[in-house]
């Protein structure tokens, strides 16, 4: 078996790729011209060794941080320039790393990563700060964008170090129906017809169905694929809930067949299946049953476990235009949990107009920068003496 599979699956899964294909605008650099340095640095998790770009303010040391994660895109550490150059003026150092394969860690785990090894990282990287004589260890955040919204909430009610967190476009909802939400929306923004949509959505549900043990959406499922009649999406149906154990090899093969089968149709557009084919083409039939218990995990990742447990402070912010994620009910949830956590210490922002990477015609929605600078600042450990 390809041990790369027994590892960890692709970030989010990989049926879970749209989300890295939409955020990376969000990381395009806009550098502004700030009186900060840039060190190169570098941090290890287990074996590995991360590299990052750590720039320092103006300020005298030591100085509270803030740790960039990355969405799914996971890239250089030369990403998020702009992100930087701007959090450094709240006087807050500012530490990016790169992704795996980007000149840390091992490069053939390059987006192969579970939610869970993210969390770890990213409180690695809050530990190598805490390290440092220049940081203020009671002082050290995490700003998060996309997946990386998920890791911020992870990583805050994992440890303890975590001092407040900065949650961008963050899901308040599962991977999986976080999926099935930009589908829909992202078909809908298409002007998609009502069945073209029906078709895609099914085929989403159904996408995160066949990993689970037990399934989320088989009776919707059923009914809608009942309704749509004869089509591949029948095929998809049956494999999916066959009360018979099938062979995992046999299962990806017929899986990859569905797939092939629809990846030109028009519906099937934001289902990105010539990606997912893409990796299918690199993984061996037998590692099917593993990729699939991996999958399992990430996809039934819940945000209310974990917003029941921050006490820190939190700064959410979306777009009114995401249509990768469900703003209203991931504002809802946060407002639900963190309220049921006693956290009192919760704000958040929907700027009108922006996407998913807080961007309105491909630059970031004014005041979007301010308002975490002024947050920042306003924090108990962010102030100057």
């Amino acid at each position: 078996m390809n041990t790369k599979y027994t590892k960890s699956v692709v970030a989010g899964g990989i049926f879970l790729i749209g989300l890295g294909v939409l955020i990376f605008a969000a990381c395009s650099p806009s550098p502004i011209h700030s009186p900060s340095t840039n060190e190169k640095v570098s941090f290890t998790v287990d074996t590995k060794e991360i590299d990052g770009i750590l720039t320092h303010p103006a300020t005298p040391a030591p100085y509270p941080a803030i740790v960039l994660l990355q969405g799914s895109d996971r890239s250089s550490a030369q990403a998020y320039t702009a992100h930087a150059d701007n959090l450094v003026r709240a006087g807050f150092a500012v530490l990016r790393y790169s992704g795996p394969g980007w000149g840390g860690g091992v490069s053939n785990d390059a987006g192969f990563e579970t939610l869970e090894y993210r969390t770890q990282e990213a409180i690695a990287a809050v530990k190598y700060l805490h390290s440092r004589p220049d940081i203020n260890s009671s002082g050290v955040g995490l700003w998060g964008i996309s997946q990386g919204g998920w890791v911020c909430l992870m990583a805050a009610a994992t440890y303890d170090g975590v001092a407040f967190i900065i949650p961008v476009s963050g899901p308040g909802v599962t991977p999986a129906e976080t999926e099935v939400y930009r589908v829909e929306a992202m078909s809908r923004a298409a002007f998609f017809g009502n069945d073209e949509i029906a078709k895609a959505v099914l085929m989403r549900r159904l996408m995160v169905d066949i990993v689970l043990n037990e399934p989320m959406y088989q009776q919707i499922n059923l009914a809608e694929s009942n309704r749509l009649g004869n089509g591949p999406w029948r095929e998809m149906t049956e494999l999916a809930y066959s009360p018979h154990p099938k062979d995992p090899a046999v299962e990806f093969e017929q899986v990859i067949k569905i797939f092939k089968s629809v990846k030109d149709e028009r519906w099937a557009r934001f289902l990105y299946l010539d990606q997912v084919l893409s990796m299918f083409d690199s993984m061996p039939p037998q590692a099917w049953g593993t990729v699939k218990d991996q999958m399992r995990a990430v996809m039934i990742v819940d945000p209310a476990e974990y917003l029941v447990r921050i006490h820190v402070h939190v700064l959410a912010i979306f777009g009114e235009n995401d249509t990768s994620i469900p703003v209203e009910k991931s504002i809802a949830n946060y407002r639900q949990y963190l309220g049921e956590a006693g956290n009192q210490a919760f704000t958040y922002k929907v700027f009108a107009n922006a996407d998913h990477g807080i961007r309105i015609g491909g630059k970031f929605a004014d005041g979007y920068f301010d308002l975490m600078l002024n947050w920042l600042r306003n924090l108990p450990m962010g102030k100057s003496e």
